[in-house]
């Protein structure tokens, strides 16, 4: 979802872009599983681009848990392939990390805090930011979370929770999760106005409030004329999730405002804007 809407607006832009997939074929877009050193470095060699925007993971909490293999080997050693490419071209890097790399016991965070993952999704988001710092010079570590906005996949909270609502089902949500839900679209300006800005370091890059899952699924309820009465508020530690959560968690964005000019938008506005773009998927 952010990798295509990131190359939308960049494209947009007027920049030249190279999109990628892999095991989820779009038109248009080159296959690259960056779990293969030789095949990520060649693609990138060839395209020689200025910038690489590394938008993919493996990101189910859950699943990570159990395939902790592939979780690595994805999320740490994919990473791994796309700094060594980008040293190859000079490229700059960025890489989109998380709010799990956080304990969840003092959130919101700012970039400064001290992360302590507790799952191992986290762990391996907190390595690769790691390896980021010691392979490149040249980097913006994006920070963000509760991502919403239009996919094909529909995997987001915000498009299964529609899903889920208009098919009639009730959907337990737990009250206990606290975040800073973010739009995607949002995103993509920020990182545009970074990039253009000639940023590095990390920066949080998130919506400016602080919601609980169950408020923030009202709010979604409401947008899309949803029956909210179907969203039953319950509590993280009766959902039988594999993986822990880092409960209050969410992060601050006072080093954001103090360099660029895009407003970060409140989720009752970007909920609105992702209502009136009338489902565009990327």
């Amino acid at each position: 979802m952010i990798g295509g809407i990131v190359a939308k607006l960049f494209k947009s832009s007027g920049h030249s872009v190279l999109g990628t997939y892999n095991s989820y074929a779009v038109e248009g877009l080159t296959r690259l599983d960056i779990c293969e050193r030789r095949q990520t470095i060649s693609i990138v060699r060839s395209f020689h681009p200025d910038l690489i925007v590394h938008a993919a993971a493996m990101a189910n909490a859950d699943l990570c848990e159990v395939k902790r293999d592939l979780c690595y080997k994805v999320n740490v050693m994919g990473t791994q392939h796309l700094i060594d490419s980008a040293r190859a071209v000079k490229a700059k890097l960025v890489y989109f990390s998380s709010d799990y790399i956080f304990d969840g016991k003092s959130g919101p965070y700012s970039e400064d805090d001290t992360p302590n993952p507790i799952n191992f999704y986290g762990a391996c988001k907190l390595e690769a930011e790691n390896r980021i710092w010691k392979g490149l010079i040249d980097f913006i570590i994006v920070r963000t979370t509760v991502v919403y906005g239009w996919e094909r996949q529909g995997k987001n909270f915000v498009m299964s929770t529609i899903a889920k609502l208009r098919r009639g089902e009730v959907m337990k949500v737990p009250v206990d999760q606290v975040g800073t839900p973010t739009y995607a679209n949002n995103i993509a300006e920020a990182l545009l106005d970074l990039v253009c800005k000639r940023q590095t370091g990390v920066f949080n890059v998130v919506g400016p409030d602080l919601m609980d899952r169950y408020t923030f699924a009202r709010l979604v309820a409401e947008t899309f004329w949803l029956p909210k009465e179907l969203l039953i508020p319950t509590k993280t530690a009766d959902l039988g999730q594999t993986a822990a959560r880092p409960l209050n968690a969410g992060m601050k964005i006072d080093k954001l405002k103090s360099v660029s000019h895009v407003r970060m938008l409140a989720p009752k506005e970007g909920l609105w804007l992702m209502r009136e773009s009338k489902e565009e998927l990327v």
